[in-house]
């Protein structure tokens, strides 16, 4: 009696995982979307954190932009990021987080102008890597 009772529970989740298995096999393929199109979102962060950056610099709000400009650092530490596995975007990386944190120091000691100038910085940073990427799908 107990051999059979086991017996029948087992084929019960057999068939229960079976039959799960089955459904999912069963699906279509779940389309990816191209990396391209998941970068998007990432890179929307980005640029308002940017926006942020420059709305600060125009109100002189200090806070502001240290704010945006270490979240624009964060941003860049994310898996995300790393669209590329050359020394080159490496070194593109490095210089988009030196940057952001120069301006993030000049917002603690209230350097508009230093912060201003690595704003100007940090935008041709940002122009050289998306030209470099560009060039690298190509």
């Amino acid at each position: 009696m107990k051999k059979s009772v086991i017996l029948i529970s087992l084929l019960v989740i057999l068939g229960v995982g079976g039959l799960g298995v089955w459904q999912l096999y069963g699906q279509p393929p779940v389309q990816q979307e191209p990396r391209e199109q998941q970068l998007k979102p990432f890179m929307r962060q980005k640029l308002e954190h940017a926006k942020g950056v420059l709305e600060g610099l125009a109100i002189e709000d200090y806070d502001l932009i240290a704010r945006e400009a270490q979240a624009m650092s964060l941003l860049s530490l994310e898996s995300n990021w790393n669209v590329l596995n050359t020394e080159e975007y490496l070194e593109q990386s490095k210089d988009f987080r030196r940057v952001v944190n120069s301006i993030t120091e000049a917002a603690r000691e209230k350097d508009v102008h230093r912060a201003a100038l690595g704003y100007v910085n940090l935008t041709v940073r940002c122009v050289e890597c998306h030209d470099y990427l560009r060039k690298q799908s190509k």
